[in-house]
């Protein structure tokens, strides 16, 4: 397939709750022909969905599985001349660069929706309502786990709805 524009990568950058799922959901609804989502935790339900439904253990094996995954998927669309929002969390630094490489790879816009302002009790708030909505819960637990991480890691640098130069 002959590819006449240059494709947009979006990654989202929050914790969960944020809201990074839904901004993602109307994105995609606003253009379904040109636009797709790509994102982990349909991955994870897809690859080893007795990891999320019982209480194995996740391991980093797991999480390279997925990744892989995510990552060809999102590249074979860049690549095909559809633009791709990954609503994954992207809390930490090395996995914005590794992101910024693909889009490199593929000659496409890179786009980063932070939503790391979101505050934590609001995160919490929102995906206990999800849970009892009959949706994934991630548990508070889990939620201020990954806060504390996301401070650890926040730079201005790599944050920001913009488009870098290419």
């Amino acid at each position: 397939m002959m590819v006449s524009r240059r494709a947009t990568l979006i990654v989202t950058r929050g914790l969960p709750g944020a809201g990074k799922t839904t901004r993602a959901l109307r994105w995609v609804a606003e253009d379904p022909e040109h636009r797709a989502r790509v994102g982990t935790d349909q991955i994870a339900a897809m690859l080893h969905p007795h990891v999320l439904t019982s209480d194995a253990a996740y391991t980093m094996h797991y999480a390279e599985r997925e990744q892989l995954v995510v990552n060809a998927a999102i590249e074979a669309l860049l690549r095909s001349g559809i633009d791709v929002v990954c609503d994954d969390l992207f809390l930490q630094a090395h996995y914005l660069e590794e992101v910024r490489h693909l889009a490199a790879r593929c000659a496409a816009h890179l786009v980063i929706w932070d939503m790391t302002d979101v505050d934590v009790e609001e995160c919490i708030a929102r995906d206990k309502q999800r849970g009892g909505a009959g949706g994934r819960l991630i548990g508070e637990p889990t939620i201020r786990s990954q806060h504390q991480l996301l401070r650890g890691h926040h730079t201005s640098s790599t944050c920001g709805d913009r488009r870098p130069e290419a």
